[in-house]
């Protein structure tokens, strides 16, 4: 199996460029109007690209049923990440008007995508099957987010936002893969994707960074001992151990077990703090979930994937 140095140094560089976007926020060196221009470059142009320049023609989704296990479980495990949070959150003294909401959303969704990405390319380079399903897993990660998710924060779904460009792409992607259109797609168009596409990761993970920074301010760590440990109790933890139990227990493809190995082991998606703020909750409470369970499971992250990569054989 893959050792932990070997794991620990796929997963170190992701960490060093969120922690360069982090600083170089601080440091004031990042306008508003910049950051918003590269957040909306990425969200329309690069994640696109690089969307169908993974899925169209991946043997992982050869048959119809794996998009269909990688979209139905992306949505039930987060549905599961949900309530192992509430429960967890009712344990430590959370409660609605104190944090309890925000610390639901934050702690029951891991970072699926910009994270969960490069380390799936780097661990898997003669493979494009574990990557190829990131995005179609992230529809059911994102379904759970804008229907559940959102009902937690505010008592109702949003629906429309999911309308966007990575969803738009992932569809019509689907589209190209199982009409077998994708042949006739000219071989500049692709080269011009795969090119675009190659920025979205770097991008995105300096930009998670960023983000990070922007919403870091005094104050931060009141509370922070509570939340924090029961964030890494409800996602480091438990969580993980069901995502885990579903890549083990259930008849699903080879390479959707691989990639909910290196689902399990992420910290919490950072994209509640942006819900928390938007919404009526306590980005201080999403703030220091991501920030704590990013520090923790950069030691943890390496021995769960080695030990899960080992288990699947």
């Amino acid at each position: 199996m893959a050792s932990y140095g070997t794991i620990f140094s796929a997963i170190l560089p992701v960490f060093i460029v969120i922690a360069v976007g982090f600083l170089f926020h601080r440091r004031g060196w990042l306008s508003e109007e910049t950051e918003t221009g590269m957040m909306k470059m990425g969200m329309h142009l690069l994640v696109p690209c690089l969307v169908l320049s993974l899925v169209p023609g991946n043997p992982a989704l050869a048959k119809l049923s794996s998009a269909a296990w990688a979209i139905g479980l992306g949505c039930l495990l987060v549905f599961g990440g949900f309530l192992i949070a509430w429960l967890v959150g009712l344990t430590f003294g959370l409660k609605v008007g104190t944090g309890l909401r925000t610390f639901i959303i934050s702690s029951g969704i891991q970072n699926y995508g910009f994270i969960a990405l490069p380390i799936v390319l780097e661990l898997f380079p003669g493979n494009s099957g574990p990557s190829g399903l990131v995005f179609i897993f992230g529809i059911g990660v994102e379904l759970a987010m804008w229907t559940a998710g959102l009902a937690i924060l505010t008592g109702k779904a949003g629906f429309r936002a999911l309308v966007n460009g990575p969803f738009i792409a992932v569809v019509v992607a689907l589209v190209l893969n199982y009409t077998g259109t994708y042949r006739f797609i000219p071989g500049v168009v692709e080269t011009s994707m795969e090119m675009l596409g190659r920025c979205a990761v770097p991008m995105s993970i300096f930009m998670i960074g960023a983000t990070m920074g922007r919403f870091f301010r005094e104050g931060i760590l009141i509370g922070a001992l509570r939340v924090g440990f029961g964030s890494v109790v409800a996602r480091i933890i438990l969580h993980a151990a069901l995502v885990i139990a579903a890549a083990f227990l259930l008849p699903i493809p080879e390479d959707l077990g691989r990639l909910l190995v290196v689902q399990a082991a992420m910290p919490a998606a950072i994209f509640p703090i942006v819900l928390a703020r938007l919404f009526g909750g306590q980005p201080r409470v999403a703030i220091q979930v991501v920030l704590i369970t990013s520090l923790v499971s950069l030691l943890t992250a390496p021995f769960v994937i080695a030990w899960g990569l080992a288990r699947l054989g």
